[in-house]
């Protein structure tokens, strides 16, 4: 099956029980079922939370942004939540995530508060893709 999102693809993430992906575009918009304009520059990471039913994505813009997956509907944006453009997300717990950036800062974000936890300089270029060992409690990042 092939999808044409008519712009290209940063990032996709697939819904954890629903046939649903979701995919970063790089024009700012996050493709679900729906067509959601939802950032100002392109759209890098996508990661679906909360038992499926809200889809996060970061951006070029510097954003994070939490979308209500049944309706499109804005539900969180986290301004200025890097200095660089966001280029990863990923689950910690029900209740953190973890973004990196193009300068290789890696941020823990608490989603109840939408507060920045940690912050941590990991490495000198963008963070290229991250995985969360949770029996363990490490993030691992690459570059």
């Amino acid at each position: 099956m092939e999808i044409d999102t008519g712009e290209t693809a940063f990032d996709l993430d697939f819904h954890p029980s629903s046939p649903i992906v979701a995919t970063a575009l790089i024009d700012g918009h996050l493709h679900l079922m729906l067509d959601a304009p939802v950032h100002d520059e392109s759209c890098r990471a996508v990661r679906f939370v909360k038992s499926g039913s809200v889809v996060l994505s970061g951006s070029a813009d510097h954003s994070i942004v939490a979308t209500d997956v049944e309706t499109g509907r804005l539900i969180a944006r986290l301004e200025n939540a890097h200095e660089d453009a966001v280029n990863r997300l990923v689950n910690l717990t029900e209740t953190t995530i973890s973004s990196g950036d193009d300068m290789g800062c890696i941020k823990v974000w608490d989603t109840r508060q939408n507060t920045c936890c940690n912050s941590f300089n990991a490495h000198e270029e963008y963070i290229t893709d991250m995985i969360f060992v949770p029996g363990s409690m490490q993030l691992l990042g690459t570059r």
